[in-house]
């Protein structure tokens, strides 16, 4: 009985400790993340709020917008979800799948996940002036044509 005990306490160490390691490595890829971030001035081309939701490509949650409801606002150099600002340059993909507004982006070496949800028109409206915006639009748009 005393071997199950002393096992059980173990193990619950070993997954509080596990689970302790989890949570800083999300934090510091979470700080990294936001100490990287573009300034979010400039002329605001598209105003809208947005249900959103943000996560690593690896599928660890990331903690960087508070609320789930987010005003979203497009400038010349970055997308603003709440306190989030996603550079233009880094958005590698944005595409509507499924009713919501897929933006895989980098930053700072990580790879991120951002879910938008609103009406598709919006939707739509928000993913023209992304990719529009790109710095590297015309070589996306001739990779596209010579396929």
């Amino acid at each position: 009985m005393k071997f199950v005990l002393i096992f059980g306490a173990l193990a619950i160490v070993l997954v509080a400790g596990a689970l302790l390691f989890v949570e800083r490595r999300i934090r510091a890829r979470t700080r990294r993340v936001l100490a990287a971030q573009p300034p979010a001035d400039g002329e605001r081309i598209v105003e809208l709020r947005m249900r959103q939701t943000t996560a690593f490509a690896d599928g660890l949650p990331a903690p960087l917008v508070g609320a789930r409801d987010a005003d979203v606002f497009c400038t010349p150099a970055a997308l603003v979800v709440g306190r989030l600002a996603i550079p233009l340059s880094g958005v590698e993909d944005a595409a509507i799948e499924r009713g919501a507004l897929h933006l895989r982006w980098t930053s700072c070496g990580e790879r991120l996940e951002t879910v938008l949800e609103a009406p598709l028109h919006d939707l739509e409206r928000l993913r023209r002036e992304i990719h529009l915006r790109q710095p590297n639009v015309i070589e996306k748009l001739l990779a596209m044509v010579q396929k």
